[in-house]
């Protein structure tokens, strides 16, 4: 162990802690303004408002609302990530199971910020912020309808894009 090793980790931990803590109280902020307002509308002086935070801090980790939301989207990819849609060997059961989570994620915060953002796609920076977590989605129901196709439980002709 090294003559500083004990003072350094205690202080990179409190600093690391205080960091980590302004991080999640501004994207949990951000996450409720979007939510709220949407993105045209989004304020980054009621993020600060609501993280109890300057604006300078937020504009120092990130330089722009396209940048908070891009990385306000990357925290919402995780989870979604780590719960593909669900391959039951049945379509009705992945339908039904997939739907249903839906159905529950839509009720959070995060659902209705996902939704505004959905709701903005014309927008060229939304697109832009959204665009790849929206497609690997879809590839992910299209390889479900695939999985029903090859099972037999569709048509030949079915058009798992459609």
């Amino acid at each position: 162990m090294g003559r500083f090793s004990g003072s350094a980790r205690r202080t990179q931990g409190i600093l690391g802690g205080r960091s980590e803590q302004v991080v999640r109280r501004v994207l949990d902020a951000a996450l409720f303004e979007l939510a709220h307002s949407g993105y045209a509308a989004f304020r980054m002086d009621e993020v600060a408002s609501r993280a109890a935070v300057n604006k300078t801090t937020i504009y120092r980790r990130w330089p722009s609302r396209a940048a908070l939301v891009t990385a306000l989207v990357d925290k919402m990819r995780t989870p979604l990530r780590e719960t593909p849609l669900p391959d039951t060997g049945r379509l009705e059961s992945d339908l039904i199971e997939a739907f249903t989570r839906r159905f529950t994620f839509g009720r959070r915060v995060e659902g209705r910020a996902w939704t505004r953002l959905l709701g903005e796609r014309y927008s060229s920076e939304v697109e832009t912020i959204i665009g790849d977590a929206v497609n690997e989605r879809r590839g992910e129901w299209r390889s479900m309808v695939t999985r029903a196709i090859d099972r037999g439980e569709l048509p030949p002709e079915t058009d798992a894009q459609l």
